[in-house]
């Protein structure tokens, strides 16, 4: 998510690309298919040009994510099936192939889809290409407004994959490019930070409706995963750690419009610079030490309508938080 210094849109993609180099041999094969509107075809494709399971997975997401317009318009069994009641797990069964069916089709035809037609395409390919994968359903925490939110229905779908006897991450939907809040509009940019995520990351901004799926040591909460600050995905292939007591939400009064953030590393050479919603422009953030050899930076808010705040590091969206205000000191 590059910054125009004049310019600042809210984006619902996560970041830029951190390991793109390690498959990009890959990425330049695939991107010369043609475009598909035959899943068996792709698979044919696919298993005649990569040996390694890793390799086939890694193809499959690509193409579709290069392929594949994300269009939220489209009625699929994700938005209209979800609580439907069935007299039997064979009805279900035949019901919900019916709609795979019909939804696989869509999506290679039109070449659009939403989350569930991505991970849906993502997981025939896979079982063609005789790789294990599931679909996973459950929440999202992707704008600032998301931050200390209470909602529990399920918004969005992505994938787990099985490589090697490893389950890995995958978000098809998010690495297919970002839709510009502002204008609505779906802005294609392939995005390789949502290909094999490491699951600590991926708990930050996807919670699983099922514990077992975050597939991490010490599974968080609800109400702790929507308490946490945004972290863009630029935010993990860096040096800028925030310390860890902050939260999501950044407390000021109506008397001190100061905010300080503690810091627990920084880049060697830091270009920082931050941004309210309030404002025209981004401005440079200094980082200090204080007398405890810890990194601080302050910043003021002279607008009071202002609620949110993102860092930048580089150009790219880091962190964001909330702004509240409160009548004394929290």
């Amino acid at each position: 998510m590059k910054l125009l210094i004049s310019t600042f849109l809210f984006l619902i993609t996560l970041g830029n690309p951190p390991n793109i180099y390690e498959y990009n041999s890959i990425d330049k094969k695939v991107a010369s298919y043609p475009a598909y509107n035959n899943a068996k075809s792709l698979t044919v494709r696919i298993t005649n040009d990569f040996n390694t399971d890793i390799e086939k997975a890694r193809a499959a997401f690509t193409w579709i994510a290069l392929n594949i317009k994300y269009n939220d318009d489209y009625n699929s069994i994700y938005n209209n099936n979800i609580y439907k009641v069935y007299s039997s797990n064979y009805q279900k069964n035949r019901d919900l192939k019916k709609k795979e069916t019909e939804t696989i089709k869509h999506v290679l035809n039109s070449k659009e889809a939403n989350c569930y037609g991505y991970s849906i395409l993502f997981k025939v390919l896979c079982n063609n290409l005789n790789i294990e994968s599931k679909i996973i359903y459950g929440l999202t925490k992707s704008n600032i407004n998301d931050i200390g939110i209470n909602r529990v229905v399920k918004d969005h779908a992505w994938n787990t994959v099985k490589i090697n006897n490893k389950w890995k991450l995958i978000d098809v939907t998010w690495a297919a490019g970002y839709q510009d809040i502002q204008t609505k509009k779906f802005i294609k940019s392939f995005n390789d930070f949502y290909f094999f995520t490491s699951p600590k990351e991926f708990i930050n901004h996807h919670f699983p409706e099922k514990q077992e799926w975050q597939l991490i040591a010490k599974p968080i909460k609800l109400k702790d995963f929507f308490a946490s600050p945004i972290f863009y995905s630029a935010y993990f292939n860096s040096n800028l750690k925030i310390a860890k007591q902050h939260s999501g939400i950044i407390f000021i009064t109506k008397n001190t419009k100061k905010i300080t953030l503690l810091f627990d590393e920084i880049p060697k050479e830091p270009i920082l610079h931050y941004v309210l919603d309030t404002d025209f422009k981004a401005k440079k953030l200094n980082i200090r030490k204080n007398k405890d050899n810890k990194y601080f930076a302050t910043l003021k808010v002279k607008n009071k309508n202002s609620k949110n705040l993102t860092i930048f590091n580089n150009g790219d969206a880091s962190i964001g938080f909330k702004i509240e205000t409160q009548n004394k000191n929290p």
